[in-house]
């Protein structure tokens, strides 16, 4: 599979471990480019982002909707062959899900950083909660998995994503490259079968959970029970809404992710790779 993989090398002293980071729902590795890989690699980080299959300019042999799970964490698997050296694996949302497939089916890498990521018991708890408490919400969402990205209601879209913050002209052209979802991959994010490893010795998983206080799509309380699962405790931002990497105060984010890189694989001491 022909896969869009962004790199970014290091302008300083290369770190142990490279980043591999894994982009959300609807969009592609671009997600990362603005912001996360100049400020990595000028830390010393040699920065992936890859583009799942028909997303960015990854290609796909079918339409984006019919794309499964497993077909992501291929995806995920050729990006990491193609690096070839210690990785941590850095998801966010959708792309946390699939990260954690890939460490359930075997997958290797040195570290796992979940960012406002789909929780390891799935979205479906997530899903039947917006639909009670707010089904015009739940249906503008469903309208889109049902007939695609021609629906989104760029209002709601503005609000559940981002800050008041965020400039008027960088929502529209995040809009501009919004693809469409892969539905069929989102059903199996529902939670069944599980798609999480199972929690093993501290000492083989070196994990990170991140999320924010003002993340409409992935509430605090999925962020805390994904770290209660792993054993460790949830990093929450202040004010920090579902798409941290694109929001102006997204070093508040980056500079969480980067001390615990900085903790977890210092300079001076080799990583041992993970494997569920």
């Amino acid at each position: 599979m022909n896969l869009e993989l962004i790199t970014h090398e290091p302008t300083g002293p290369k770190k142990p471990v490279n980043l591999l980071f894994v982009h959300g729902i609807c969009v592609g590795a671009w997600v990362w480019e603005r912001h996360y890989l100049p400020y990595f690699a000028k830390q010393g980080y040699r920065c992936h982002a890859v583009s799942l299959r028909g997303h960015g300019k990854s290609e796909s042999s079918k339409l984006v909707r019919m794309n499964t799970l497993s077909e992501y964490v291929e995806d995920v698997r050729q990006a990491c062959a193609t690096i070839k050296e210690p990785t941590v694996l850095i998801g966010h949302s959708f792309g946390g899900g699939v990260v954690q497939k890939y460490f359930q089916t075997g997958g290797a890498g040195e570290g796992m950083v979940l960012l406002a990521s789909v929780p390891p018991y799935g979205l479906g708890l997530a899903s039947w909660r917006t639909m009670v408490m707010n089904p015009l919400l739940w249906g503008k969402l469903a309208a889109i998995m049902t007939w695609g990205v021609a629906t989104m209601d760029p209002n709601v879209i503005r609000k559940m994503v981002f800050s008041d913050a965020l400039p008027g002209h960088e929502f529209v052209d995040f809009l501009a490259r919004v693809g469409e979802p892969p539905v069929l991959a989102s059903l199996e994010l529902m939670g069944l079968p599980p798609l999480a490893p199972m929690p093993g010795k501290k000492s083989r998983y070196k994990v990170m959970v991140l999320g924010g206080d003002a993340d409409m799509f992935v509430p605090e309380t999925d962020v805390r029970w994904t770290a209660l699962y792993y054993g460790i405790e949830a990093v929450i931002l202040k004010d920090t809404p579902h798409a941290m990497m694109l929001e102006p105060r997204w070093q508040e984010s980056a500079d969480s992710l980067l001390g615990w890189l900085q903790t977890q694989f210092p300079d001076n001491k080799s990583t041992v790779s993970i494997k569920s």
